[in-house]
């Protein structure tokens, strides 16, 4: 009996030390933080049990024990992982689909931006689940709140595990008032599009709000002045504005060359097939010659949104960053390094590409010491890089592996995953 019940006290001794070192050391790698524009090369990074422990020069001959392996860094760039803050979750059937995807792509945090209830129920533990940021359904013109309505609404939202409530569109002013008067009360917060009907200026003074989408808003201004303005009250306020250009990008690209975009292949079956459908009517309904001059006129289009986010990012705007995949032929994952390159089209530097992509969006909400960043103390996802991405924005998609919920996954571990499916 005594033999028994010392050997049970090793028995969870042995489990419990083993649960309390889950360390893994990344060697001799460069460090892109993020947070400050610096590079810090041949360090060795510590994570234990998720959080980052150390940071110290490389030391050649570690004799520590790191449970979870040590990944050699040399000759390669380690960031803290990408985000897409612009998602839109699909079905159940295809999630995991969509969740590696993403993370094979280095994106390890969604935030979600039509919410549905199921939402909730997604399983967050699970190997492949990203950080996820959800929305509330989303709240549109057809939309009735009296003052109490809004507040059981927005209390409901919070209660039931919402992170913000979605605008799409508002019917008028006294329910946008009654909707911001709710959640500044119940300290819930808004983002979405800038409804027309209200303007920019009505829902950067809400003080709910944390972000724009699609640069809404901006293209009802008259002037520099106005457009000054809103960009200066938006930094006030904290707001951050999140273009999602790769959505307007796709209408200027023939239909051949969509089809071949990166990740295509990866794509559900169902879903191309609805929007092959939708291409076939559009070429029933137009020439060849009208399809080119649409084709055109997205372009200058286009072009005009790449000059307002330029303008935008000179003035000090706050960016986020997403593809909104949700489109004809826009892919989850993949779409987020298009859409870095349209950043760069626009004129906005490498550093501060990669940091709307990750460090931008913690900020926004409050969790900069949390995560999106690399320094002592974060719980961030990592992105192990082979190549330099603030030398080239395109060697953000060169991907090693990724460090994630504390574990290296390899590019390879993910694609295998991913083509099971």
């Amino acid at each position: 009996m005594k033999n028994i019940f010392c050997f049970t006290i090793l028995f969870f001794t042995f489990f419990q030390i083993i649960g309390q070192n889950q360390k893994l050391l990344v060697k001799n790698v460069t460090v892109l933080p993020l947070h400050i524009n610096q590079q810090w090369n041949n360090k060795d990074v510590v994570i234990d049990n998720g959080t980052i422990s150390e940071i110290r020069e490389h030391i050649a001959k570690d004799t520590a024990k790191y449970t979870l392996g040590i990944i050699d860094g040399n000759g390669k760039y380690l960031a803290p992982a990408f985000s897409d803050a612009h998602a839109h979750l699909p079905e159940k059937e295809n999630l995991k689909r969509f969740f590696l995807m993403n993370l094979l792509n280095g994106v390890t945090t969604i935030r979600s931006m039509r919410g549905e209830t199921w939402h909730l129920e997604i399983d967050e533990s699970d190997a492949y689940t990203p950080k996820l940021i959800l929305s509330s359904p989303p709240i549109t013109r057809n939309d009735e709140f009296s003052e109490i309505a809004a507040n059981k609404l927005i209390a409901d939202y919070k209660k039931s595990g919402f992170d913000f409530a979605k605008i799409l569109s508002i019917k008028d002013e006294k329910i946008f008032d009654n909707l911001t008067t709710a959640a500044r009360s119940n300290e819930f917060h808004f983002a979405g599009h800038c409804p027309n009907n209200l303007g920019i200026f009505k829902v950067l003074n809400s003080d709910v709000f944390q972000s724009i989408e699609h640069l809404g808003g901006f293209f009802d201004l008259k002037g520099f002045d106005e457009i000054n303005q809103a960009i200066d009250l938006s930094i006030s306020q904290d707001v951050y504005h999140d273009a999602t250009l790769d959505w307007y990008y796709t209408a200027q690209v023939p239909e051949e060359a969509l089809r071949n975009r990166n990740g295509a292949k990866y794509l559900p079956k169902q879903l191309t097939e609805v929007w092959e459908a939708k291409i076939a009517d559009h070429f029933e309904k137009t020439t060849d010659a009208e399809r080119e001059a649409e084709r055109k006129q997205s372009k200058v289009q286009f072009d005009g949104r790449l000059k307002y986010l330029n303008y935008i990012y000179q003035q000090g705007g706050k960016l986020l960053l997403s593809p909104d995949a949700s489109g004809i032929y826009g892919i989850p994952g993949f779409g987020v390094h298009t859409e870095m390159k349209h950043y760069e089209s626009a004129g906005i530097s490498n550093f501060d590409i990669l940091k709307a992509t990750s460090y931008n969006l913690s900020e926004m909400l409050f969790s900069e010491n949390e995560w999106g960043t690399i320094k002592i103390g974060s719980k961030s996802d990592m992105v192990l890089l082979n190549e330099n991405p603030l030398e080239d924005i395109k060697n953000a998609q060169n991907l090693n592996g990724i460090i994630f919920h504390g574990k290296f996954h390899s590019k390879s571990e993910l694609e295998s995953e991913l083509n099971k499916i």
